[in-house]
């Protein structure tokens, strides 16, 4: 794996995802606080536990981030992919930082909603949902970057050539100008 041919937006965004799969399985993104009797009681859900479908999505988010920073690193990336890898990114990226913030304003039962009675309990935001939402704004300002910067031809050079000086003119194809 070669990071040198890794831009720094596709870089930004590769480590977004990874650390958006991390925060879904290792923090607890929401809970519940009881207080009833004297005796309180906190419960905490991470993305998986808590979220039905979207946690699969979000994942396939964080994925799509790191396998398109993978694929280019190690020089595999796919020629047929329907648009650019860095739109696909800004647009997975955006998508996920829409879901997330969904869920923070609006958590939902959880898993108390399985619970009957239980589901007028009040949620909490735990830290792990807005370590979430900065994750996924990463993916989506990586891709964003990783676009323009392909685009305008900023990106990493090919491996084995050197970038062009500013002194330098650009290679032609041995042909002279039309006059």
């Amino acid at each position: 794996m070669d990071t040198s041919k890794l831009s720094f937006g596709e870089m930004v965004a590769g480590v977004s995802g990874a650390l958006l799969i991390i925060f879904m399985f290792i923090l607890d993104w929401w809970g519940y606080d009881v207080g009833s009797g004297g005796v309180e009681v906190s419960a905490g859900a991470s993305a998986f536990q808590w979220l039905s479908f979207l946690d699969i999505v979000l994942f396939l988010i964080g994925a799509i981030a790191v396998g398109l920073a993978v694929a280019r690193a190690t020089g595999n990336m796919p020629n047929d992919l329907p648009q650019p890898p860095g739109l696909i990114v800004t647009a997975a990226g955006a998508l996920a930082v829409l879901i997330i913030l969904f869920r923070i304003l609006v958590p939902g039962d959880g898993p108390a909603g399985d619970l009957g009675g239980l589901s007028d309990l009040d949620a909490t935001r735990k830290i792990g949902a807005f370590l979430g939402l900065i994750a996924a704004g990463g993916i989506t300002f990586g891709g964003w970057t990783a676009m323009n910067e392909r685009a305008s031809g900023q990106a990493p050079p090919a491996s084995g050539q050197a970038p062009p000086t500013s002194g330098q003119a650009p290679p032609t194809s041995g042909q002279a100008p039309p006059a």
